[in-house]
């Protein structure tokens, strides 16, 4: 088995070029919980994403990839993002920056699946962003009446769940005191799931409202009947990954855009790269995998005939805006300034103390070539260096040969195990993961910048291709730009979903460790991973030096579909 897997060396591509059995009756939808509805430039809205099928409320297995976009009350999208979701679950954290404007906006989560349906009806968040260091003469303006006093989203009293418990020794605590709150569940059985637990500061800031788990529910029963599917299938699902699409056009010949072959490359220290086929409508589909998260790509059609094509990449179409209706306008008045300027310093000192407080990013996954394990490696240091990559094939890399002719190179190799006849496909040649298909530049680079050459003798299939074997030169620095030029080759960026943040827990368990620096968190706690395991689960968090009112809010779904929204509220006092 072995021998034939390295001389016929077979790959699993991840590129999508003919849609998959897929039914259309399966309908998936999302639920988002937000840590607040009131921003303030400088502050980051933080979200947890429940993606579930509406008839039971599960766990949906139909997307990998959710679509977060902020519109403004002109219906015009500031920022779309991508969220990774892992068996329906995904979060995100977004940075409000000095350059929006004050006013309303809607957050509006999706899924491509999602856009297939005749009357899409998602949850839609209604938000209030705040610029106090840019006048905006819409919203920020004294002369109107405020159409919402005080924060809608809060009461004075706690919110109960039929499934969990919050509990509390107290309900009153001292600055920078650690609080221990119990989530307890009210079954005879456990009931681990997925939840987000948010403790945030309540202010006199006019709030929008947001819908809960119960509510989310009830909404999708009410809507499931109308949320159907059209006939014809819009957007594929990205089932096992993030889709990037787009489509190719012969200059010469429009009619031959059919079953060409195109790469995508995302080249780095650990790379991505995939091949598939054109559609007869010259349409092409990659399936990326989750890691490498790198934006930068290169894209190009693959054959002698290359230089007839040009290659356009997909844009987003994102969730249609047309239909969108707009909410009462939230009008600030003179009445709000000390609690916004009160605010806005308390922020502006966080994030003078960002760099003793940073959120932590998780790192991904460790990403191997697709052709691993078949690889054999040469790490040009171990030999004798050689000035010309003619005399390291020669030299140091027995079973790699080149051809020149009219100078022109080709490069090839043999697979020394075996007397195999000619094979007429050359080499895949790639530097860093990026295809090269005009080798001649390789000879002109400076071999000083090679760290190691990998090779895989033999006929090698991946995807549509088969290739007399593949070579993969690794630069030292990871930095290797191609010489190709033309409308066959882009060089593009396309966005990738979010890496998960870890948001930084403050812990005065060591007093003397931070006791000068200053906390003004209004935000005391972001939990978006919480499993709840146990009949009684404990959380715990640090009180800061604000004084106030703060909302405690656990939402999410248990495994076998239950909503479960909580909410409690505790109050800090501070010395001072």
């Amino acid at each position: 088995m072995l021998l034939a897997i390295n001389t016929f060396a077979m790959a699993q591509n991840s590129s999508l070029s003919k849609s998959e059995p897929i039914s259309i009756a399966t309908n998936e939808t999302l639920f988002v919980h937000l840590n607040n509805t009131t921003l303030i430039a400088g502050e980051t809205l933080h979200c947890k994403l429940y993606c579930t099928n509406p008839t039971n409320n599960t766990w949906s297995e139909i997307s990998k990839i959710a679509y977060v976009d902020l519109v403004n009350s002109d219906s015009q999208v500031i920022f779309s993002n991508k969220i990774y979701l892992d068996n329906g679950k995904g979060q995100g954290d977004f940075f409000i920056p000095t350059t929006i404007e004050t006013g309303n906006y809607k957050l509006i989560a999706y899924t491509k699946w999602m856009l297939n349906k005749k009357d899409l009806k998602t949850a839609k968040t209604d938000l209030l962003l705040i610029n106090p260091y840019l006048v905006s003469n819409k919203t920020n303006s004294a002369s109107k009446e405020t159409k919402t006093t005080g924060n809608e989203s809060v009461t004075e009293n706690s919110i109960k769940d039929k499934t969990f418990a919050i509990q509390l020794d107290k309900t009153t605590f001292q600055e920078r005191e650690q609080v221990a709150l119990k989530i307890k569940s009210l079954t005879a059985e456990t009931n681990k799931g997925s939840y987000s637990l948010s403790v945030k500061k309540i202010d006199n800031l006019p709030s929008k409202r947001q819908m809960n788990a119960a509510e989310f529910v009830k909404f999708n029963t009410n809507n499931e009947l109308t949320n159907r599917m059209n006939d014809s299938i819009r957007f594929l699902p990205e089932l096992r990954g993030e889709i990037i699409s787009g489509c190719i056009t012969n200059t010469k010949n429009p009619g031959e855009i059919n079953h060409k072959t195109v790469a995508l490359s995302i080249p780095g220290k650990e790379y991505a790269f995939k091949i598939t086929q054109t559609n007869p409508s010259g349409k092409f589909n990659f399936i990326l995998d989750k890691d490498p998260n790198y934006s930068n790509a290169v894209v190009q059609i693959i054959g002698n005939d290359k230089n007839d094509y040009k290659i356009d990449v997909d844009k987003n179409k994102g969730y249609n805006l047309s239909d969108l209706k707009n909410t009462d306008e939230t009008f600030l008045t003179s009445d709000y300034k000390s609690t916004i300027e009160q605010r806005s310093i308390a922020n502006q000192i966080e994030n003078a103390y960002y760099s003793l407080k940073k959120d932590s990013i998780t790192n991904g996954s460790s990403v191997y070539p697709f052709y691993n394990p078949l690889q054999k490696e040469y790490i040009l240091g171990d030999y004798t260096k050689f000035p010309t990559l003619k005399e390291t094939i020669t030299e140091v890399i027995k079973e790699m040969y080149y051809r020149e002719k009219d100078n022109n190179y080709s490069l090839n190799l043999r697979d020394i195990n075996y007397d195999l006849e000619y094979f007429s496909e050359p080499a895949l040649v790639l530097v860093d993961g990026l295809l090269i298909q005009n080798v001649n530049e390789l000879f002109t680079y400076k071999t000083e910048n090679i760290y190691k050459v990998s090779i895989v003798p033999g006929v090698y299939f991946y995807g549509p291709k088969a290739f007399n074997g593949v070579i993969n030169f690794t630069t030292k620095n990871n930095d290797y730009v191609t010489s190709a030029h033309g409308n066959f080759i882009l060089n593009t960026e396309i966005q990738r979903p979010q890496n998960k943040i870890i948001a930084f827990k403050q812990n005065y368990n060591d007093q003397n460790k931070e006791n000068r620096i200053p906390d003004y968190r209004y935000q005391l706690l972001w939990e978006p991973q919480l499993t709840l395991e146990n009949k009684e689960n404990t959380v715990s968090f640090f009180t800061s030096d604000v004084s106030g009112k703060y909302e405690i809010s656990l939402e999410g779904f248990t495994e076998n579909g239950l909503p479960v929204s909580a909410k409690e509220i505790i109050e800090v006092n501070t010395s001072n």
